[in-house]
């Protein structure tokens, strides 16, 4: 099989007939493997680069959808969407939905939108919250018998205005929890 034939097959199985500038990606493809070819010599393997470039685009893409989710759960207002709702736009289950997304997740839509949960969430500040425990681990997970060890890393408020110490990982749980206004 010659470069030139490979080149070609692995165009076509990116780029099908029909697909919307089928050809044109497929020319683009051919002039970039060349190029990379000139420039880290004919070694260079188009399949496997094929295979990286996709690779990276299918994880901008899951990171995509985990932000989305979040946004969709925790920052659309009156109501959130159900866990049903999200998990049936993005093929997964409701505990899949609930999973797929994180504090890191929630923090970034905020950053990328300029938006705060509708929960109360701030970082932690230990002078903000009585008692010991909460200046020195997570007081929001866990239980009594076994209680989070994770240091605090938010302040989060209860539904009756009691503020909390607050993990990453405990704080998905607690913007469940949270009526939205």
């Amino acid at each position: 099989m010659t470069s030139q034939e490979l080149l070609d097959d692995i165009a076509a199985i990116r780029w099908p007939d029909g697909a919307d500038d089928a050809a044109e990606n497929r020319r683009a493809f051919v002039r970039r493997q060349g190029a990379e070819a000139e420039a880290h010599g004919p070694h260079r393997d188009p399949l496997l680069t094929s295979l990286a470039d996709l690779v990276a685009v299918k994880k901008a893409a899951d990171e995509q959808i985990r932000l989305l989710l979040a946004y969709g759960r925790v920052y659309v207002t009156p109501r959130p969407h159900t866990l049903e709702s999200l998990g049936q736009a993005a093929d997964l289950t409701p505990s899949g939905v609930s999973r797929a997304f994180g504090a890191k997740e929630v923090m970034t839509v905020g950053t990328l939108t300029d938006r705060r949960p509708a929960a109360v969430v701030a970082d932690h500040n230990p002078d903000d919250i009585p008692g010991p425990e909460s200046r020195r681990r997570c007081t929001w997970g866990g239980s009594r018998k076994n209680p989070c060890t994770e240091p605090p890393k938010y302040t989060v408020t209860d539904k009756s205005g009691t503020k909390w110490s607050c993990c990453d990982t405990h704080l998905p749980a607690y913007l469940r929890s949270r009526p939205t206004p």
